[in-house]
């Protein structure tokens, strides 16, 4: 089969290699690849390397179902399903066949496109788990408006509007969130119910406004840039005297501390199949575990019955050919409410397929 590595050093550099088709383990499913989704942390992982140690890094994907380990027993060959592949392993999803585990496997709805679900598991569980297991916000399925407030920093990020979405899902009031650019995507999800512009410059004095006597006390950050965490320690302290800030990636400024009334909590989202982090103990790593067993799941609900919208998405042009690209452009900072997918091509046919084209072609060499 073919598979995709990339790798950072002298630049950002790529090549297509043929390898044998992997073969699942006994919790693992082998899915051929239909669409495979890009993420941030993609260049941030390879830019150290050179094309000695280049790397298949992708994690997200959407396809079918070509084998399943001795135990798992909940899908079969022909299913459709999105995927969360183990990060830092081999076998990744930059590739015509790849594995994953079956505990981060999901059902993928009909009504979702292969490219729109390929755009779902990371970013998804990574919102998940910052808001239910890290802020321990009250899950969807609990009843009642929730008067609690929580601010969102980044919500035209792919993890940030899937985190409007899920706090909308779970009632609560009110949601602040900060953006820029994809200020009128977010508008669209109808999910915040304010949204601060932080082109203007008073991120701080905005939010406060918008809260008003509400006392803010919950945080998170979805991007970690540009400030963000500096603007939200300052809101919790002169909102509520303090509070819990959730990340996805901690302050690289190692001038920079945060205020002793400010708990800071770092979600790694390689805790969703248990994979403890220096900020994520073995016993949060194995709750995250369970959670994200559970909560992959409910993503089916959740798309099949139009209550979550994954995130919208461009495909790059020229299937597995196209990812640098994506990836130089993630890199600069190019790419703006959107994910970027790269969606393959079955070279027998010429064109991207139907599923059911898919499903009874011939395996790719």
């Amino acid at each position: 089969m073919k598979e995709y590595v990339i790798w950072g050093k002298p630049e950002y550099s790529a090549k297509t290699r043929q390898v044998d088709i992997p073969k699942p383990g006994p919790k693992e499913v082998l899915v051929r690849v239909m669409a495979a989704g890009l993420n941030p942390k993609d260049w941030k992982w390879v830019k150290a390397r050179d094309e000695s140690c280049a790397m298949n890094a992708g994690d997200d994907v959407a396809g079918i179902v070509e084998a399943v380990g001795s135990e798992v027993f909940e899908y079969k060959p022909g299913d459709r399903v999105a995927a969360f592949h183990r990060m830092g392993e081999e076998r990744g999803t930059y590739a015509e066949f790849t594995v994953v585990p079956s505990s981060t496997t999901f059902p993928l709805p009909p009504n979702i496109s292969w490219e729109a679900g390929a755009g779902l598991p990371l970013s998804f569980m990574t919102a998940a788990l910052a808001l239910y297991q890290h802020l321990d916000l009250p899950l969807p399925t609990v009843p009642g408006q929730k008067d609690i407030p929580v601010l969102i920093y980044g919500g035209a990020s792919a993890v940030g509007a899937y985190a409007l979405q899920l706090a909308k899902l779970s009632k609560l009031n009110p949601i602040i969130t900060v953006a820029g650019s994809g200020i009128d995507f977010v508008k669209s999800l109808n999910a915040a119910t304010h949204i601060i512009d932080y082109r203007k410059g008073n991120v701080d004095s905005d939010v406060l406004a918008a809260l008003g006597s509400t006392k803010l006390a919950l945080a998170f950050d979805a991007i970690c840039d540009h400030g963000s965490y500096e603007h939200i320690s300052n809101v919790l302290v002169a909102s509520s005297g303090g509070g819990h800030i959730d990340m996805v990636d901690p302050p690289e400024d190692p001038s920079w501390k945060f205020p002793d009334s400010v708990k800071m909590t770092r979600t790694f989202v390689s805790s969703a199949y248990g994979v403890p982090h220096k900020f994520i103990t073995e016993e949060q790593a194995a709750a995250d575990g369970e959670f994200a067993y559970m909560f992959y799941r409910y993503l089916s609900h959740l798309l099949a019955e139009g209550k979550f919208q994954p995130h919208p998405h461009d495909v790059l042009p020229g299937g597995l050919d196209g990812i640098i690209g994506g990836v130089k452009a993630l890199r600069d900072g190019k790419v703006s409410a959107k994910k970027l997918v790269a969606s393959l091509v079955d070279c027998s046919l010429g064109r991207r397929c139907t599923f059911s084209e898919h499903f009874f072609v011939t395996p790719w060499a």
